[in-house]
């Protein structure tokens, strides 16, 4: 079922789980458990995989609901990083630096796909399908179930760049320039332009 780097990861995976960690990265900055990551210090790659694993399983869901793709990109992410970590650059944030990773794999496995068996009835592309409700943030508690059902409404019907930049910002909680960067936008002005177009039209779904 597992070929041998990924018995590896998962061996690392659940022999950690059976035991007390020998080291906790609670007061840690990402920039420093990722230097202790690149240094070789597996429970620093353990701590990042167990992080992650499960945000990035979700995050690419966005993309595609094959469930098997997904897997299989995150698992090459953590087999590719852990053979080359003595060569990759410092990040400040490891959130960032996974989903941009983990997205750029999903979309070239899709695009691969498509050209292989062209056909348009595969399972991909950009999802982004997400829901508000009186709990989430964006959400006034002054809304009835009626209106928050036609910001639902009109959430689908959002363009896909706005409807990602929404995403990001309000379930990911990412600042405008990490949203910059996960969508190539070459300047932090078009996140906010494509924001504000977005809540500007989820505002007259719920005020009509």
């Amino acid at each position: 079922m597992f070929n041998k780097e990924e018995q590896s990861l998962h061996k690392s995976r659940t022999c950690d789980s059976e035991r007390k960690r020998p080291h906790s990265f609670e007061n840690f900055s990402d920039l420093d458990i990722w230097k202790q990551f690149k240094e070789g210090n597996e429970s620093a790659f353990i701590h990042i995989y167990e992080t992650y694993f499960d945000q990035l399983y979700n995050y690419g869901l966005q993309f595609s609901k094959d469930t098997s793709l997904i897997e299989d990109c995150i698992q090459d992410l953590f087999i590719e990083i852990r053979k080359t970590r003595k060569r990759l650059s410092d990040v400040t944030s490891i959130k960032l630096y996974l989903y941009k990773s983990v997205k750029r794999k999903i979309l070239q496995y899709l695009k691969y796909r498509r050209s292989k068996l062209s056909s348009r009835t595969i399972d991909e592309g950009y999802n982004f399908h997400f829901t508000f409700s009186h709990e989430h943030n964006l959400i006034s508690q002054q809304l009835n179930e009626e209106q928050i059902g036609r910001l639902n409404r009109a959430m689908t019907l959002l363009p896909q760049r706005q409807k990602e930049v929404i995403y990001y910002f309000f379930y990911e909680q990412l600042s405008y320039a990490e949203i910059r960067e996960i969508m190539g936008f070459s300047n932090i002005k078009s996140v906010r332009n494509k924001a504000y177009l977005a809540l500007q039209a989820l505002r007259k779904s719920y005020q009509q």
